[in-house]
């Protein structure tokens, strides 16, 4: 899977975005930067420890290491994020705010301006970047793990960024030397990192990408999935920024981080049923050929017995994890040489069959 696509018009719109959001950034960012150069330089490791910690997330949540054979298509997201979509959202916000206070008055906007803002610019630009990230790799995205791990590293991209200019901003309070308000942000962006752009978009990314991929379902079904789970993005981005009524600011992040964790949760563990059936499948095939025994591969169905094997066997932890690494690895390289499979996975009736001018 090569990142290069020199004949592809949607790859050139791609790289000129990003080369335009770049620039952009840059001219808006670098004023205060020059400024405040030493809070953004206190920031820059609680942005590595966010980058590992949220990148480290996401292939622990990636049951059967979807992100090994799609890397490429998740490093253009992460590209498109950090640099594409902030610059593009500075401009919007910008823009949509002063509409806003236009069109209802200065009170409604000073609550209201940043949520309703932050829902439709921000998570317009991060989504088109998974859409066009999708299109261009519609090959081998196809589930909604794919739209979790692809929308997920397209917003910690963003989400990085973000951290940076919040960094600078708040910079301009301590430029005479004082660095305590950006260490102050720079810790609160840390602590509410858990919720922030990377499971915002990971979310809608699961209706994007399914919508562009999941050719085994029906129209209907991918409508309505790309609908959801976007809506469902934007919406819990809109409630993290609007303003709650009769709570403190430290008991509304709590009460509000809780929620989107149960629901995050709720999301995934459908995310995972449908992965369990896609394994199945691949499995259940490669046995009928007889290029694989079951019982082994039937032990990685879940981390429970996958830690029920390693005890039974009595292997060392390391020795475990490189073997479940190498067999799942196979899995992947089986499915990326059939055609068909998603049909049968995600509930068309096509069979898997082999197309050997793949791979």
């Amino acid at each position: 899977m090569s990142w290069f696509r020199p004949r592809s018009a949607l790859w050139w719109t791609y790289c000129l975005i990003c080369l335009g959001g770049s620039i952009a950034l840059v001219l808006q960012l670098l004023p205060a930067a020059l400024l405040t150069w030493s809070g953004i330089l206190v920031g820059v490791p609680f942005m590595v420890v966010t980058l590992l910690v949220v990148a480290a997330l996401l292939a622990w949540l990636d049951l059967f290491r979807d992100h090994v054979r799609i890397r490429v298509a998740l490093a253009m997201g992460f590209v498109w994020g950090a640099l594409a979509g902030p610059g593009i959202a500075i401009f919007g916000n910008d823009n949509v705010i002063h509409a806003i206070a236009n069109l209802a008055g200065d009170a409604f906007a000073v609550d209201w301006q940043a949520p309703i803002s932050a829902s439709i610019i921000e998570e317009g630009i991060k989504g088109t970047g998974v859409l066009a990230v999708a299109w261009l790799f519609r090959s081998q995205l196809s589930r909604p793990m794919h739209g979790l791990l692809l929308g997920g590293f397209t917003g910690l991209g963003f989400q990085l960024t973000e951290d940076a200019t919040y960094q600078a901003n708040a910079g301009l309070q301590s430029a005479q030397g004082d660095l305590g308000t950006a260490l102050l942000v720079a810790i609160l962006r840390l602590l509410t990192g858990v919720t922030s752009h990377w499971m915002l978009t990971g979310i809608a990314g699961i209706g994007i990408v399914t919508a562009v991929g999941a050719s085994g379902w029906s129209r209907g079904r991918r409508a309505a999935a790309l609908v959801v789970f976007y809506l469902l993005g934007a919406a819990m981005h809109f409630g993290w920024d609007a303003p709650m009524s009769g709570s403190t600011g430290f008991g509304s992040v709590v009460r509000r981080t809780m929620l989107y964790v149960v629901i995050f949760i709720a999301v995934y563990l459908w995310v995972v049923r449908i992965e369990t059936r896609w394994f199945r499948s691949v499995v259940d095939w490669a046995v009928a050929q007889h290029l694989a025994p079951p019982d082994e591969l039937n032990t990685l169905i879940s981390r429970r017995s996958r830690r029920q094997a390693r005890r039974a066997l009595r292997l060392p932890h390391r020795i475990a994890v490189l073997r479940r690494r190498e067999l799942l690895d196979w899995v992947q390289i089986v499915d990326a040489r059939l055609t068909g499979t998603d049909g049968a996975i995600l509930g068309g009736s096509a069979g898997p069959a082999i197309d050997h001018g793949t791979g």
